[in-house]
């Protein structure tokens, strides 16, 4: 199941991203048992979209229930990451079907930066899920309805549509992790690192399918753009509830859980009780039926400064701890 960025198909879309990257600075960072972060400053307001590619090193040291210990918890979690590489290569294919066709060139290198992260958000939730199989979960079998749905999608248009619903759900879940950063306190560490790099470059490049849905409806009417956002946004989030139900039953048999009453209505609670993930989300989901609807909230720019604030100490404070047995030995 793992792609390695030396061959194939996302291999192909980083070099040509990187090729024509102008608004878009590329951070390098690598973590295997240490990280490193090379010349790189905690964050430039000027630099809308920064494609960072760091390795988590989970498929190395993979944990089962790494929330907390809590099976439940972790297995919300980790269903997002089985429609992850699947879903990250039909978002670039559905952006660069209209970047040659774009007018306006910031747009086109927007899609490139956007791009190059979701190239790198495939890559590691590959190895992702591989460390799942490796713990024994039926991966492959919780793959497979994404893989069938998404490849079934034929016409450009409603492909870019279901982009947009979808990157609106992903970005709707990643200011609610970067607002309560407290769900993932008890994570951890590798697996806290890496929902937190991706919820901030979520929120980085949100408005990019959105403006390419504009560009390349802008002949629609307004109620039939309205009509073709909404619906595309009604047919995936009913598969995502249908497939992440199928799924929490299928970790729940590896992990040897009943799915009983008592499992449904404890995740019941999880979900819109304490903590309350999809209660805290069902408000900005919501906002994606408003006709004129902007992707856009107020604290989206405080997010992502504290977003990339936090990733740039945590890696700084890895090779800090790096550095320091060496330092103890020259005493």
């Amino acid at each position: 199941m793992a792609a390695s960025f030396g061959n194939g198909h996302a291999s192909g879309l980083v070099d040509e991203g990187l090729r024509t990257l102008n608004r878009v600075r590329v951070v390098a960072m690598a973590i295997g048992d240490t990280a490193t972060w090379k010349g790189a400053a905690p964050g430039d307001d000027e630099i809308d979209i920064i494609a960072r590619a760091i390795r988590f090193g989970i498929l190395e040291n993979p944990v089962r229930h790494w929330l907390g210990g809590d099976a439940q918890k972790t297995a919300l979690i980790d269903g997002l990451s089985i429609f992850l590489p699947e879903g990250e290569r039909y978002f670039i294919r559905s952006l660069k079907h209209y970047s040659p066709k774009l007018k306006d060139k910031a747009l086109a290198a927007e899609i490139n930066g956007y791009s190059v992260q979701e190239a790198f958000h495939t890559r590691e939730h590959e190895d992702y899920n591989r460390a799942l199989a490796r713990l024994g979960y039926d991966v492959e079998t919780m793959e497979e309805p994404v893989r069938k749905t998404l490849r079934s999608d034929k016409i450009p248009v409603f492909r870019l549509a279901v982009t947009c619903a979808i990157e609106h759900l992903t970005a709707t879940l990643s200011t609610v992790t970067l607002r309560n950063p407290q769900f993932l306190a008890d994570a951890a560490p590798a697996y806290r690192r890496l929902w937190m790099w991706h919820a901030l470059e979520e929120l980085e490049h949100k408005a990019v399918a959105l403006d390419v849905l504009d560009a390349a409806t802008i002949k629609y009417s307004g109620f039939k753009r309205y009509m073709l956002r909404t619906m595309a946004f009604n047919a995936v989030a009913w598969t995502f509830l249908m497939i992440t139900l199928r799924n929490i039953r299928l970790f729940a048999k590896a992990d040897g859980l009943k799915t009983g009453p008592r499992f449904w209505l404890r995740l019941v609670w999880l979900l819109f009780g304490m903590p309350g993930y999809w209660r805290k989300c069902a408000p900005l989901v919501l906002k994606y039926y408003l006709p004129g609807f902007s992707p856009l909230n107020k604290d989206d720019d405080e997010l992502i400064r504290k977003g990339r604030a936090w990733l740039y100490t945590e890696f700084m404070t890895l090779e800090a701890a790096k550095s320091a047995p060496h330092a103890a030995e020259s005493l």
